[in-house]
């Protein structure tokens, strides 16, 4: 429990400092710090506009605890239905490959996992599917790996250093590919907050001047790979979403809304 007279003091510091969801952190804090030279530590990083997840090093993202730091992007809430979307995708069809493209924290393709080994949620089995996490970053490679670990699935996931998909065998009946790529447009990029800027990094959110540079790539490498047996569940920003809807449109493609009832995800099917 926490101290009523030290949780307005924080609250009364986020909040000066117009700090995003600072009643949610401001608990957060109050509990998370055991003594006031704590405190005094977590403020003086607070006021440099560090995120509280980065300060605290994990995050939720559903229902599960992740590590993060400055190396991954922090999970956003509405990334949440894009595993709930992928949750759906295998209990109708079991895919002999699911594969995390720019898997960074790993929260999507662990917590996608972790729900299917719920009997709650899906009674099937899913030994016969190989579940693989890319990433150009080590220093993402290296946390995915870290929260891979913690939930007891390094026998399950395989992770793999790649540009996308590049020289990944898809030579499988069926193939799930999930992607949260980096799709803010450059100029869109210039104008986030300090503290998005600032300690998020630029490789997971920059996404080149139109926003669809790596959903461009990701779709030459399916070409290249002459695979069609595929379902590709995407986000991307609403903003460009018809423009990244586009660059799939030789396949059969259904856009769904996020939780603030924007267009956000794509489904294409090869």
């Amino acid at each position: 429990m926490y101290n009523l007279s030290q949780l307005f003091r924080i609250q009364k510091t986020l909040r000066n400092l117009n700090y995003p969801d600072y009643q949610r952190v401001s608990k957060e804090i109050a509990i998370y710090a055991e003594d006031e030279k704590k405190l005094e530590k977590i403020l003086r990083q607070i006021k440099t506009r560090k995120p509280w997840e980065y300060i605290q090093g994990q995050t939720e993202f559903y229902t599960l605890s992740f590590k993060v730091n400055r190396g991954v992007l922090i999970p956003r809430i509405e990334t949440e239905q894009l595993v709930s979307t992928a949750i759906q995708e295998y209990k109708e069809k079991v895919f002999d490959m699911v594969i995390d493209v720019g898997t960074g924290s790993g929260c999507i393709i662990i917590s996608l996992l972790k729900s299917l080994q719920l009997p709650s949620i899906f009674s099937g089995n899913t030994k016969k599917t190989d579940f693989l996490a890319t990433d150009i970053s080590q220093k993402a490679l290296n946390i995915a790996k870290d929260n891979i670990k913690k939930y007891k699935l390094g026998k399950k996931i395989n992770l793999i250093k790649s540009n996308l998909i590049k020289n990944i065998d898809l030579n499988k009946k069926s193939v799930l590919v999930l992607a949260n790529l980096p799709y803010i447009p450059t100029e869109q990029y210039k104008k986030l907050n300090k503290d998005v800027k600032s300690f998020e990094p630029k490789l997971a959110l920059d996404g080149g001047k139109d926003g669809n540079k790596y959903y461009k790539e990701l779709f030459k490498q399916i070409e290249e790979s002459k695979y069609k047996n595929f379902t590709l569940i995407l986000e991307t920003e609403p903003s460009i979403l018809k423009n990244t809807q586009n660059i799939f449109k030789k396949y059969k493609t259904v856009v769904l809304k996020d939780t603030y009832k924007k267009d956000r995800f794509i489904i294409v099917r090869g």
